[in-house]
């Protein structure tokens, strides 16, 4: 604290003020190592236990969101138990992981999924999401967390921290005051809700060409209020519907009817997404006991999480429990352990093509599909809805079609480390042995119920399929200290480090359920199963040295050498350096002043890689068909005959990790002792050696050779900027802002190979490209003329053009803003996110035009439009020869307002839509309403994503499809974002 000189008075209230020149923050880094912040020669980020619970998120990734630089997150859906993409400083593989490494109290756990989107999923575009393996995380147990977001903070980690380290330390029971245990517990519910919603029109009915049509998917049809008038379905006119008497105002709906229902309607128009949509409850409760004794400590905690989604049987059920421990047996001994077990349901929905949004999103406005029964009377079994025969209706999927997630899950570790002082106070050193196991099993059930069309047949399919994964990591480090002087300090860390992984995955699939009323294997009737095992092993040695100079200067190189088994004979071994150096120019004595309190430059390079997985030829069962919709007509064994043919990816035995080099620089600075701090970090990522699938002639009798070829970089600007401009003891007022600017490029792919998909259909899909920000979207473009003008046809048309790169993924830069007021004893929170540029594909808004539901749709149809974006209509002789270009002024009428979005639906160009988007991620008050004798209770009311201002109107800019490298730039009929409204309480004794 500063000291201060006051005059003396018979009642002194004196208030201390922190001084930022001789406090210096701890943080965690590579290896759990504590370390002075300033002494780093590179940029790492924390973010504290009050932070991420302040508005009740029970999502680590959705708690994270606006809060670092550096950082894109990128959630698939509000889904329970949604998966979200997190990269650090931009991606390095094209079609490999980009996620980090998750290390918690020391020990690296898997966080990615088992199942990635686009293998399992037909390009991402059917199916069901997979949660990341990060979702088993409560972020009430979570004490902070530590970004370390080069590759010169992750380099001893070795291979699988190429993407950068979230250092995650729990809450235990060092803190913890001695004498009887300190408890604290929370509860909290939220309410959700549908974020937004697209704005529907209110006039047409259900058809094609202005004429009614009960089983047409189309809303083209007559309008609304002239249904009752229908020369085939109206009840005012004479037909085969009234024989028995007119039925005034009202129309024939043949669906009631099949339902059992008066199949009489009075005409009018329904919001069939509002009325499908739940209002979802989470409930989470957590409950930690920490208690400290003279030679040890403890702690223990219970967490659930229980949430009905706002998609009718979707949900998600957790339930956290960890145990840790520290016992000092002796002067130099001290022993530790930590153990967390997990247990999880999610409950989910499919999504794209063949999910729930597909009929929700494009029902026909005059169609009541909450008021009709999704079957026909006394047959649960045989669907009833507006479409014949495609696309499972949305209600009758919720209660026939389950797709299910279960999990159970150990990680922890236990250790015990040796200290000594050498009976000096000048050197230390420690010598610690840690053993940590990540266990899990995942199984996954998918049932498309007998009746779906999901399947082609109609009969039904079941698939059910799993994973156990047991990681086990051995670790032993030497950590020495030496005070040489008051000038210089010396640090060396050694090291080991041996990591066994063992995966066994099982699938089980039937198809054509005998009869109906038992969607189960057993009941298939035609059947297949495959399994599989594998097991990889890495030993690192690694070493690290660092040398201070009175406070000032910081110099530190590491080194770490991999041996992966997993990488072919002879090309296993790989050496990875690293180097940083930090300056606190601020501590020469001419520097120091009362306006630039701490001042510091660092630089950094490092080099670290990341292994393929190398397979020798094998054989293995094909199957044939299945297309878009589950069910394979052709599987083996096929009339007692067994099939096995040569696996269609071959791998290069010359196949080498990809390796990424990286250089960094920064400035640290701190004003006016703390009043606003300013950090830059300018960091360039070259990686080179990518490992993907290179497509092969079909001559070769193989698809595809898993190979290395291709570069990419990425340049990345960070700024964390940091306001306090109040600090008194009745009002507070603070202000972040996190500004991140990631650009990712693709500078090579294998030779002759231009672009590879990373997920969609033919067109349009998600690629890498040479040249190109990665990643883009590549479709089927506009028509353009030689100055890139849209040239529209006589009618005033766009016209479809060439495949191309229609959309350009990755934003121009995304910046998030905090601030904490705090005043009297009131404490406001509150995030935003902003993201500048980029844009996605908008499946679901292209389609809604399409099907003529949007207001869009109706407006053009009522009034006609002039195609713009720029257009141009050709300008012809008196022979028909183009002879130039002129400013497109053709009118299109009203009534070809169908014909319009019947073209455009060809020109995938037509709904790519710009990303950008501001959020209101959070908001939080909480006050303490009691605080004594050592018990403290308070209570709080938050809100999570209620505001959003978007380029895409009507839908979350975030909802998209694909675990992988695709997310965030494709939506399909996703499932959407949730807003969530919500209070709780946290009471300490």
């Amino acid at each position: 604290m500063k000291s201060q000189e006051v005059a003396v008075q018979p009642v002194l209230n004196i208030r201390l003020t922190s001084d930022t020149q001789n406090l210096s923050e701890i943080v965690v880094t590579a290896m759990g190592i504590s370390k002075e912040k300033k002494a780093l020669g590179y940029a790492v980020q924390d973010v504290k236990s009050e932070e991420l619970t302040q508005a009740a998120n029970t999502n680590l990734a959705g708690a994270l969101q606006g809060k670092v630089s550096g950082i894109d997150i990128a959630p698939s859906s509000g889904m329970p138990g949604a998966s979200s993409k997190i990269t650090i400083r931009g991606s390095r593989s094209f079609t490999g992981d980009n996620t980090p490494l998750y290390v918690i109290d020391g020990m690296p756990i898997a966080s990615t999924s088992d199942v990635n989107t686009d293998n399992m999923n037909t390009g991402s575009v059917a199916g069901t999401d997979y949660a990341n393996r990060a979702v088993d995380l409560d972020p009430n147990d979570i004490e902070s967390i530590n970004i370390l977001k080069g590759q010169a903070a992750s380099a001893l980690y070795g291979m699988r921290a190429s993407n950068g380290v979230i250092v995650i330390t729990t809450k235990s029971g060092r803190g913890a005051k001695k004498g009887k245990p300190q408890v604290s517990f929370s509860t909290n519910v939220a309410f959700d809700k549908i974020a937004t919603l697209p704005e529907l029109q209110s006039e047409f009915a259900q058809g094609t060409t202005g004429n009614f049509n009960p089983y047409s998917g189309f809303s083209w049809g007559p309008k609304i209020s002239d249904l009752a008038n229908d020369p085939v379905y109206g009840g005012n006119v004479q037909n085969a519907y009234t024989k028995d008497g007119l039925h005034q105002g009202q129309y024939y709906v043949a669906q009631r009817a099949a339902a059992g229902l008066d199949p009489w309607a009075t005409p009018q128009a329904y919001n069939n997404a509002k009325d499908f949509y739940n209002t979802g409850v989470t409930w989470s409760n957590s409950v930690n006991v920490a208690q400290a004794f003279d030679k040890g400590n403890y702690a223990f905690s219970l967490g659930n999480t229980h949430s009905d989604g706002i998609v009718p049987s979707t949900g998600m059920n957790r339930y956290n429990a960890k145990l840790s421990g520290e016992a000092k047996l002796h002067e130099n001994w001290t022993t530790g352990f930590t153990g967390n077990f997990v247990t999880s349901k999610i409950k989910k929905q499919g999504t794209a093509n063949d999910g729930v949004t597909a009929t929700v999103y494009t029902a026909p406005i005059s169609y009541n599909m909450a008021g009709i029964p999704a079957h026909i009377e006394g047959d649960p079994y045989t669907q009833n809805t507006f479409r014949e025969g495609w696309i499972d209706d949305a209600n009758w999927a919720v209660d026939n079609n389950s797709f299910t997630e279960r999990s159970q899950r150990f990680f922890g570790n236990a250790f015990l480390k040796y200290s000594t002082k050498f009976n000096t106070e000048d050197h230390k050193l420690d010598i610690k042995y840690q053993l940590g196991d990540d266990a899990y099993t995942t199984s996954y059930l998918d049932i498309y119920g007998y009746g779906s069309t999901g399947t082609g047949t109609g009969l039904g399919y079941a698939r059910d399929y799993g994973f156990t994964v047991n990681e086990m990591n051995s670790l032993l480090t030497f950590t020495y200290n030496w005070h040489i002087n008051d000038d210089f300090n010396f640090d060396a860390l050694l090291g080991n480090e041996l990591v066994d992984k063992r995966i066994k995955d099982t699938m089980a699939e039937g198809y054509n359920f005998n009869f109906p009323g038992w969607n189960h294997l057993n009941n298939a009737s035609v059947y297949s199963s495959s399994a599989s095992y594998s097991r990889k092993r890495t030993v690192g040695n690694f070493a690290s040295l660092s040398l201070a100079w009175k406070n000032m200067l910081y110099f530190n190189v590491t080194g770490r050498n991999d041996i992966v088994s997993s990488m072919p004979r002879g090309n296993r071994s790989f050496f990875y350096p690293s180097v940083s150096l930090g300056w606190v120019f601020t501590e020469l004595e001419p520097l120091k002043n009362d306006i630039l309190t701490f001042g510091k430059i660092r630089a950094s390079y490092a080099e670290v890689g990341m292994a393929g997985e190398y397979v020798p030829t094998y054989y293995y069962t094909p199957g044939y068909g299945g297309g878009f919709f589950q069910g394979t007509p052709i599987m083996y064994p096929l009339n007692g005959v067994m099939s096995y043919i040569p696996y269609y990816v071959v791998y290069d035995p010359n196949l080498k990790p990809q390796n990424t080099k990286s250089y960094e620089i920064g400035a640290d600075l701190t004003f006016l002792n703390g009043l606003f701090s300013l950090n830059y970090t300018f960091s360039r990522q070259n990686v080179t050696d990518q490992i993907f699938e290179v497509p092969l002639a079909g001559s070769t009798g193989s698809s595809s050779m898993m190979m290395n070829g291709g570069k990419m970089h990425s340049n990345v600007h960070e700024l964390t900027l940091g306001i306090s401009p109040v600090d008194t003891k009745d009002f507070k007022l603070d202000f972040a802002f996190n500004f991140s600017k990631i650009d990712n490029y693709v500078d090579e792919l294998a030779p002759g190979v231009e672009s590879i998909m990373l997920g969609g259909f033919v067109t349009p899909q998600v690629r890498a490209g040479i040249k190109d920000k990665f990643p883009v979207v590549y479709g089927v473009s506009y028509l353009r003329n030689e100055a890139g003008q849209i040239v529209v046809d006589e009618n005033g048309m766009p016209q479809a053009g060439e495949e191309a790169v229609i959309g350009k993924v990755s934003p121009d830069f995304r910046l998030g803003f905090s601030t904490t007021i705090e005043l009297y004893k009131f404490r406001l929170s509150a995030v935003f996110d902003w993201k500048q540029g980029g844009q996605m594909y908008s499946g679901t808004a292209g389609e809604q035009n399409f099907y003529g539901v949007s207001q869009l749709s109706a407006d053009y149809r009522k009034n006609g439009f002039t195609f713009g974006k720029n257009s141009v209509k050709e300008v012809k002789d008196a022979s028909g020869n183009v002879t130039g270009y002129a400013p497109n002024d053709i009118h299109v009428s009203g009534e070809n307002a169908e014909t319009y979005f019947r073209t455009v639906r060809g020109i995938d160009e037509a709904y790519i839509y710009d990303n950008s988007f501001l959020k209101l991620r959070e908001i939080a008050l909480s006050y303490p309403v009691y605080n004594k004798n050592n018990l403290n209770v308070n209570v709080n009311v938050f809100a999570r994503n209620i505001i959003v201002w978007s380029e895409i109107k009507g839908f979350d800019p975030e909802a998209t499809l694909g675990n992988n490298n695709m997310a965030g730039a494709f939506e399909r009929f996703s499932l959407p974002g949730t807003s969530s409204y919500g209070f709780g309480v946290n009471v300490k004794f």
